[in-house]
């Protein structure tokens, strides 16, 4: 630490240059990969920072050339005629950057946490607060950026490694199935997303080198490597995390598409309400730090162009300006590409051109005696670079919200929605008696999911807030229909407010019949149904769907998800069987026993129960048994050009009736008789549902297509686009081995 001297220390440039870094390009990373280079976007990420490292080292080289003063250079050299209009390109791509930012950061905050809070009043107070930052120095900054360093990148680290584990490896695999060139070019835009490395040359003689360090330029290059690799490696996590759930389409459709990750990740313990609130507070301290970096850059290069004795005069006019750029009616996503398209044809050309030619000019003035000559020379260039490198209301309080548990969908006629709202009852959570049910559920009937919104904002005085909500319930109807189903998600997808991981549940008829409900379960039906999903699908190790599953299928268009069906028996929900939404709809329903083999098939069944038919027709089961593990393995191969798959479904059980021996027979012939029984009745239903569901109805449930991009890639692009034809000549070889203990 070094007091008051303006001064920073190396370690404290490495933090500073991490949070530049990774602040605004660890949410646009994933974005610009996916959009460029699809599923090979992760290795236009691994090219481009390999790039960064060799960037970052130009930037060093010539700002040794240049003295370690940049600026102070151009004056020595050329006069301030020339180091004006050295400053002007700088200036300008400041500006931009901190428009964007600004942009970005109130579209997010504004859709995320401050629904109600006007974007322009976000703006603004984002802008001062890092103005005023920027005008106490950098060594403020550089104080501030220690002192919370760890407290950002460590959990924001954590969670990504947390996210690894709901990363589906087929939205993620094949590799090298884009062209080299897309690659390529993906890998120039990921290089524009370092860019901060250009600032060094303005920062660096701040640095304080202690006596000791002797090789300056070979220990500071080893300081910006690691902040590279820190970078690099926190980039690739958040895009394999992006990428593994959301899928190419909506990766590449969305800017800020990773910040609905932090809605998917659970963290253990469930402590956290809203835990993407809490990782987005994390990231804002590292927008602060970049915003606050690049106001303070900003006031430097023109304070010393214009020779200010007080440059922190100039920070006012640029909030004004800056601000009023940020709020022109264009929308984010547009913005961002005009300013794509400049950083790739003007802003990254510069920053190599520009101290290239202010350094080699220099080395050149020392054969060119005639001063005039050389700054003639470089003012001419500059010119001529910066031509030729062209491109193309209030806070709302608790009071005036309605809290949403739970929302379930019908379809009446033929394109009539029936909305249900479920409130929760505050009377009950505050033990102050119960609420009437009829009061708690709030009906609405349109013909769109925006106008049922704005029918309950005409009837109520209060905000529909789904920052609560539970889970979502489709009725039969609305799942059979696809453009409506499609409709729905669309508007589930831009509406940031309902959770990624919200819970979805089928009805066997209406959404109605489970709606019902809600006065007649413990806690609503939305805690219910959250509840029932942890006691009948985590313990029994099964997948819970939630409504991102069904976005990420709707976009892939090859993913099969298989959701819950409930059913209203005398007043009790019921689990009664599965759906299979596949092409944007409920493709496939399935029937109690059914959906175990379906479970089974894909490789769960953890602490399920199995009943044997018995001998007689209506005779009770042959064999209750209780399956304790259930594990399966797949082998992809080819014969003759076909596709086949070699399935093992194994594991523990245990019997828990019927384990009678006959006579003579040994205890152990018993188990392995009951196992033989019990393997051929498992292979013999898994073998059929696969046939009826897969080869037959080309319902792919199991989503072995999708497998074969990270189990075998030969197969994977001999049937590129092609999943109807791979499940029709595919050919299932299966085995059940249950070991009874």
């Amino acid at each position: 630490m070094f007091a008051e001297n303006d001064k920073i220390s190396l370690r404290q440039f490495n933090r500073l240059l991490i949070f530049e870094l990774f602040s605004v390009s660890g949410i646009v990373i994933p974005n610009i990969a996916a959009g460029a280079a699809g599923r090979d976007g992760l290795l236009s990420i691994c090219l481009g920072t390999l790039y960064a490292f060799l960037y970052g080292y130009v930037i060093l080289y010539l700002c040794r050339q240049t003295g370690g003063r940049y600026l102070n250079f151009c004056d020595d050299n050329f006069g301030r005629f020339v180091t004006f209009f050295v400053g002007i390109p700088y200036i300008i791509k400041l500006f931009f950057c901190l428009v964007f930012s600004a942009r970005l950061f109130g579209q997010i905050i504004n859709q995320t946490l401050l629904a109600d809070t006007d974007n322009r009043i976000i703006i603004l107070f984002l802008l001062i607060v890092s103005a005023y930052a920027a005008s106490k120095g950098l060594e403020v900054r550089a104080r501030i950026t220690e002192v919370i360093f760890f407290l950002v990148i460590v959990p924001i680290f954590l969670f990504l490694l947390l996210g690894l584990r709901k990363v589906d490896p087929g939205n993620l695999t094949p590799l090298f199935t884009e062209s080299f060139e897309d690659i390529g070019f993906g890998s120039y835009q990921i290089l524009i997303a370092y860019s901060a490395l250009e600032l060094m040359i303005f920062s660096i003689p701040l640095i304080h080198f202690r006596q000791g360090d002797i090789k300056r330029g070979k220990k500071l290059y080893s300081y910006v490597a690691k902040a590279l690799t820190i970078t690099g490696i926190l980039n690739i996590l958040m895009y394999i995390v992006t990428m593994g759930m959301l899928g190419r389409i909506e990766t590449g459709g969305k800017l800020w598409s990773a910040i609905y990750t932090f809605q998917m990740v659970r963290l253990p313990g469930g402590f956290l309400q809203r835990q993407d609130a809490f990782i987005l507070s994390l990231w804002l301290l590292g927008i602060f730090t970049l915003t606050g970096g690049l106001f303070y850059y900003l006031s430097y290069i023109t304070g010393h162009i214009t020779k200010l004795s007080n440059r922190n005069y100039l920070l006012v006019p640029f909030i004004l300006l800056v601000f009023g750029a940020s709020v022109i009616p264009i929308e984010t996503e547009q913005f961002f590409m005009y300013f794509k398209k400049y950083m790739m044809y003007i802003g990254m050309p510069q920053s190599i051109i520009i101290p290239l030619l202010v350094a080699g000019t220099g080395k050149l003035k020392k054969f060119i005696n005639r001063k005039v000559v050389a700054n003639t020379i470089l003012v001419l260039f500059i010119s001529l670079t910066g031509f030729t490198l062209t491109g193309c209301s209030d806070m709302t309080e608790i009071e005036d919200r309605n809290f949403i548990q739970a929302v379930g969908i019908d379809i009446l006629g033929e394109d009539m929605l029936e909305v249900y709202y479920i409130l929760p009852d505050l009377k009950a959570l505050t033990e102050q008696g119960a609420e009437d049910p009829k009061k708690l559920t709030l009906n609405f009937k349109n013909k769109d999911f925006s106008e049922i919104e704005e029918d309950y904002g005409r009837e109520n005085n209060k905000r529909l807030d789904f920052s609560q909500l539970k889970t979502i319930i489709l009725g039969e109807s609305i799942t059979k229909n696809q453009e409506i189903m499609s409709s729905f998600l669309s508007y589930v997808e831009n509406k940031y407010e309902i959770g990624r991981n919200t819970l979805v549940f089928l009805s066997d008829s209406t959404a109605k019949s489970i709606i019902e409900l809600n006065g007649d379960v413990e806690g609503g039906i939305g805690d219910y149904l959250s509840q029932l999903s942890r006691v009948n699908l985590r313990n029994n190790g099964i997948k819970e769907i939630d409504i991102g599953d069904l976005i990420l299928a709707r976009n892939e268009g090859d993913l099969s998800v298989i959701i819950p069906v409930l059913k209203n028996a005398d007043k009790k929900v019921v689990v009664s069987g599965l759906g299979i939404f596949s092409e944007g709809s409920i493709n496939y329903l399935a029937n109690e026993k059914e959906s175990d083999f379906i479970y089974y098939a894909s490789g769960f069944g953890k602490n399920k129960i199995l009943y044997l038919p018995p001998d007689e027709k209506d005779g009770p089961p042959k064999y209750v048994i209780k399956i304790n593990r259930l594990i399966r393995t797949m082998e992809f191969y080819e014969e003759a050009g076909k596709p086949y798959l070699s399935m093992l479904v194994e594991g523990y059980a245990s019997i828990q009736k019927g384990a009678q021996q006959q006579q003579d027979e040994s205890k152990s012939d018993t188990i392995e008789r009951i196992e033989e029984e019990c393997n051929s009745y498992v292979r013999d239903n898994i073998g059929t549902t696969i046939k009826a569901i897969s080869l037959g109805n080309g319902i792919d449930f199991i989503n072995l297509y999708r497998m074969t991009g990270y189990r075998d890639r030969s197969i994977w692009l001999n049937y590129r686009d092609k999943q109807k034809e791979f499940l029709k000549e595919l050919t299932v070889n299966l085995t059940v081995d249950f070991h009874i203990q």
